[in-house]
């Protein structure tokens, strides 16, 4: 037993031994292989089994005089640094390339599955660099002597309109959900909700049974989707009332959104300060406080959202405080003119541009949700005050812009004409398809 135990050790021993030595040499092998093969480019993970593949740089079958032009698909975790030297590229050709200043700053910013793009001679000397930010703006830049010098190209895009129709109903009860239901992209959904911000809580306002009607612009370059333009026209009808927006661009160049007699729906202050949050408290000045027990004055209304969701000012105005307390967490208190104030409180941050004796414009983001202070969950507590005195966000009148100037009227008229009457057609067509929706939800 004690011969079978000892040979069957010594052949194990032969075996690994053996095993050992097809390692070594494969390592050996596959070294001087990777020393000769095109460097990696991009890294994509399969989900499943986590492994990298290595995939060769995309190089142009016929190269131009100058050299050959080398693609190069982002990867997360990548920098302009890190590519230039997986590329083989000078440093000091990156760091000209940085000086040139803020028409490069755009290449601090690059993201997964953006593609950048370098010309490269025969010697390896870095000619040129293309990238490609999104479907209409190309950064080109270009060696000039010693240097390099940068320039942005603009595509013009083909534009088609597209027209869509939503419902507010049981099983879409939000904006956001109608919108999608709907087929809208979500940055339409946002400018639609940035459209009738003045005159519609989309946190408070909408019932079963809403719709709304909207025109927009799909971008095109060379056959190929590019995006989205702006909402030329929208319809929305909340708890019965009719509210149109037709985009004109004034004499004066000046572009914005405007009901069919004229008048701007622009007002000095925007109803929600945080887009697609829901109302938790409202104005209630006999309100039972959820932390101290006990009915206390609740002068404003407390918007529910995520932790980290922006909170914007509601009107052009000056940041007078941004403090932090025991009770109000951290705050911002903005002043609008002499007459009206605003306040934001229980932030989890303040953003750079909201400190104190700043300008801030109307939408601008001054914050971030959160639930510092006396807050039981991630909310905004929101109040507006005229002239010292607390009124409710909801339901206080609110100044409004200038409409079209009377000698410029004829050609509002004329410009919306027919935008407005596809509109009207599409608001028959919603309450024809509303009742519908509504009895099969």
């Amino acid at each position: 037993m004690i011969d079978f135990v000892k040979t069957y050790l010594w052949v194990m021993i032969l075996v690994l031994a053996v095993l050992g030595t097809l390692v070594i040499v494969l390592a050996s092998n596959s070294g001087s292989a990777l020393t000769t093969s095109p460097v990696p480019i991009e890294v994509a993970e399969d989900e499943l089994s986590q492994e990298a593949v290595l995939l060769e740089p995309e190089v142009d079958s016929q190269p131009s005089d100058l050299g050959k032009w080398i693609h190069v698909k982002i990867k997360s975790g990548d920098n302009l640094a890190k590519i230039f030297q997986r590329i083989h590229l000078l440093p000091t050709d990156l760091h000209k390339i940085v000086a040139i200043g803020s028409k490069v700053s755009s290449l601090k910013k690059i993201l997964p599955k953006q593609e950048l793009s370098f010309q490269v001679t025969d010697e390896g000397s870095l000619v040129a660099v293309r990238y490609k930010k999104d479907p209409l703006d190309t950064l080109l830049i270009t060696r000039d002597g010693t240097g390099f010098t940068a320039e942005w190209e603009t595509a013009v895009p083909d534009v088609t309109i597209v027209y869509k129709t939503g419902f507010v109903t049981k099983k879409q009860p939000s904006l956001y959900h109608a919108g999608k239901t709907a087929g809208l992209p979500v940055n339409i959904i946002m400018k639609l909700s940035y459209i009738f911000q003045w005159d519609i809580s989309f946190a408070w306002d909408l019932r079963q049974g809403d719709s709304f009607a909207l025109m927009y612009e799909t971008l095109y370059v060379d056959g190929n989707k590019a995006g989205e333009g702006d909402i030329v026209a929208a319809t929305f009808i909340n708890a019965g009332k009719v509210h149109h927006a037709i985009q004109y661009t004034d004499l004066s160049g000046r572009t914005g959104y405007y009901t069919p007699d004229g008048h701007s729906l622009r007002k000095a202050f925007i109803r929600d300060p945080v887009h697609f949050s829901y109302v938790s408290s409202s104005f209630n000045l006999r309100r039972f406080h959820p932390v101290h027990k006990r009915v206390m004055s609740h002068r404003g209304i407390d918007y529910v959202a995520k932790k980290g969701t922006p909170i914007i000012a509601s009107g052009d105005g000056k940041v007078i405080t941004r403090k932090q307390n025991r009770a109000s967490g951290k705050y911002v208190v903005i002043q609008h003119g002499e007459q009206y104030t605003t306040k934001y409180l229980h932030l989890s941050a303040f953003t750079n541009n909201a400190r104190p004796n700043r300008s801030v414009k109307q939408g601008e983001t001054i914050g971030y949700v959160g639930a510092t202070g006396w807050a039981t969950a991630p909310h905004l507590h929101y109040e507006f005050l005229v002239n010292g005195v607390h009124r409710n966000p909801k339901t206080v009148t609110l100044p409004k812009a200038n409409p079209i100037p009377e000698k410029e009227m004829p050609r509002f008229h004329s410009a919306i004409a027919p935008l407005l009457a596809k509109l009207k057609a599409g608001d028959k067509t919603n309450l024809a398809v509303l009742s519908e929706s509504v009895s099969a939800d």
